[in-house]
Order: structure tokens, then sequence, then C-alpha cells
């Protein structure tokens, strides 16, 4: 009997004070062999969560509109469509609150570009079959 519970005693992990860095290979980002939604987004970034001293400085972070974008486009495609010529920073495609589709229009986040160029070289490109919109955004209306 005592044999059987020691066999299925597992001891406990210490509490650890300090944040674990942890990597993709580390059996605590998997659960039961699948990735989670939430771990996979974070490996895609390959940045701290919350670190400030990686954060790109606001001075060097410009605002994009860019609209009549497909509905079926994602953030990825919209990334990588921009990324062939400008470092973008993020990409955020606005959905309906109610239904959760996607709106048409989104916003990125461009570093250390000429805004002027970089509108002049996207605005009327051909995005998935569209042509794309591409403005600066306006500030945010609070309410």
């Amino acid at each position: 009997h005592s044999e059987l519970q020691a066999r299925n005693h597992t001891p406990s992990a210490p509490k650890v004070a300090s944040t674990l860095k942890l990597t993709r290979s580390d059996p605590r980002f998997v659960i039961h062999g699948i990735v989670t939604p939430w771990i996979a987004s974070l490996l895609a970034t390959n940045k701290p969560v919350s670190s400030s001293s990686d954060t790109v400085m606001d001075d060097n972070v410009s605002t994009l509109y860019v609209g009549n974008l497909p509905y079926k486009a994602n953030e990825d495609a919209v990334k990588a469509y921009f990324e062939n010529h400008i470092r973008v920073q993020s990409v955020r495609l606005m959905k309906d609150k109610k239904t959760g589709k996607r709106k048409g229009y989104g916003f990125i986040e461009v570093v250390d570009g000429d805004v002027d160029a970089i509108i002049g070289q996207f605005n009327d490109s051909v995005f998935q079959d569209r042509t794309l919109k591409v403005r600066p955004a306006k500030d945010k209306v609070p309410g």
C-alpha cells in the first residue's frame, strides 16, 4: 500500500517569486499536445509580453488607416503584404462587435517610416483583388 502511494505521489514544484522564461520546447506550453491560441500568439511575436525596454518609442511609430480590405483578409496576411516594403509593428483589423465579422478596414503601426512615402506607395495598391485606401489615422475620439 505504501509503495502505491509513493509511486503516485508527485512532489509539488517550489514556488518561484520571479517571472519564468519559457521556450517553445518547454512542455508547459503544450496542453495535451496542443499549443493554445494564447500561447501561439506569444510565440508568434517572439517578444516579451510586458517589457518596456523592447517597446518602440512612440516618436518612431505612425498609425495608418487601411481601408477597402477584403473581408477574408486576416492580420497576418495584411502584415505580410506591408512588411515586404516597410517595418510593421502591429496590425489591427476592425470587427463588428455583434457578429464578429471583419468590417473591411483596419490600422497598421509602422516604424521609422516616411508616412507620405508609405501612403504614396500603398494607397490605390491592389491587395487580394481589392484596391486599398491608405491614409494617416485620425486620433481616436473619446466616447
